[in-house]
């Protein structure tokens, strides 16, 4: 029994480090550690030590709001063509009185629908790119660099004696 209880307290560092620091679920929502969600912009503020994944988070961002503005353009032109085309009195009379079928363009119905074929692929992608951006940034948050930056060195000469400075 002492070697089991032993065994788990040695192990228990390790399941303690292999939690995430930040958690991607869909529709590009980045929550903490404490399972609060994260703005965008406070997201921005997380990723700016990681250039790498600011840029795929601010492209994932991107793709999601031109995926946006495709659907939901498509969807409303389609809607808006189809509502118009009901309203419509179809039938006018012409200048001898008798009744025809007033034409209609379907332009608006293949723009809409094209829009949202475009739309699908954006939508898909965006995600992903979001995903490897909070990956990296845990890997990177997981590994912190303990090393100090040596930022300027000098050769220092004074009435004392001589010696060398640096700043880090």
């Amino acid at each position: 029994m002492k070697h089991i209880i032993l065994l788990l307290l040695l192990t228990s560092s390790f399941f303690c480090f292999s939690q995430d620091v930040l958690t991607f679920k869909s529709t590009s929502r980045v929550f903490n550690s404490d399972n609060v969600k994260l703005t965008s912009t406070e997201v921005r503020d997380l990723f700016a030590t990681n250039p790498e994944a600011l840029k795929l988070y601010n492209v994932g961002m991107t793709k999601k709001t031109i995926g946006n503005i495709l659907l939901y353009g498509g969807l409303s032109t389609v809607i808006t063509k189809h509502l118009v085309n009901i309203s419509d009195s179809n039938i006018v009379n012409n200048q001898y009185g008798y009744p025809t079928i007033k034409k209609t363009s379907n332009a608006l119905y293949f723009i809409g629908a094209g829009a949202v074929l475009i739309a699908i692929p954006i939508k898909i992608g965006f995600s992903r790119k979001i995903k490897k951006a909070v990956l990296l940034m845990n890997e990177d948050l997981k590994t912190p660099k303990t090393s100090f930056n040596i930022e300027s060195t000098s050769f220092i000469s004074n009435s004392n004696g001589v010696g060398f400075s640096i700043t880090f």
